[in-house]
């Protein structure tokens, strides 16, 4: 008897592809993943505040150089992030765009600094178009700069 592959798709959790046959049967197999590591500086932050400081609904809007760990430009990082308590967790939308290869888009909860968060990674176009996984976020030398470690799958 033979199968053929009637559909594929991937699973945007543990880097798994779901491999379905024209019988409706299913599984899934590992998908191999990549790690991109980027540093995003935190100069270009601007923080609105309403009514009182530190409040819930406080925004901050960023832009500023991606780049390696020696300092080389890599592209812009960017997004916005919405106070959400009193311990000063936000929610947060962005985009790592690296120069000639595309862009990255992740979103989630950035916890109190100085925990490390884990954003999923929503999107990409480029070079990153169909990407799954996740951004591992982290303060370095006293928030003068974020380490991303994006693992990543492709999907197509």
């Amino acid at each position: 008897m033979s199968y053929q592959i009637a559909k594929a798709r991937w699973a945007t959790t543990a880097g798994l592809m779901a491999i379905c046959t024209s019988l409706g049967a299913c599984s899934t197999l590992p998908v191999p993943s990549k790690t991109l590591t980027v540093y995003n500086l935190s100069s270009g932050d601007a923080y609105i505040e309403f009514e009182q400081p530190n409040s819930i609904g406080d925004k901050i809007l960023w832009r500023s150089d991606v780049q390696t760990l020696g300092g080389e430009s890599l592209g812009i990082g960017s997004g916005h992030c919405t106070r959400l308590d009193a311990d000063a967790n936000f929610f947060c939308s962005f985009t790592v765009t690296l120069d000639g290869r595309g862009i990255i888009s992740g979103h989630g909860i950035q916890r109190t600094e100085p925990l490390e968060s884990t954003f999923p990674i929503i999107g990409g176009t480029g070079e990153f178009e169909g990407i799954v996984g996740e951004i591992k976020s982290t303060p370095v030398e006293e928030r003068a700069r974020f380490r991303y470690d994006m693992t990543y799958s492709l999907s197509r």
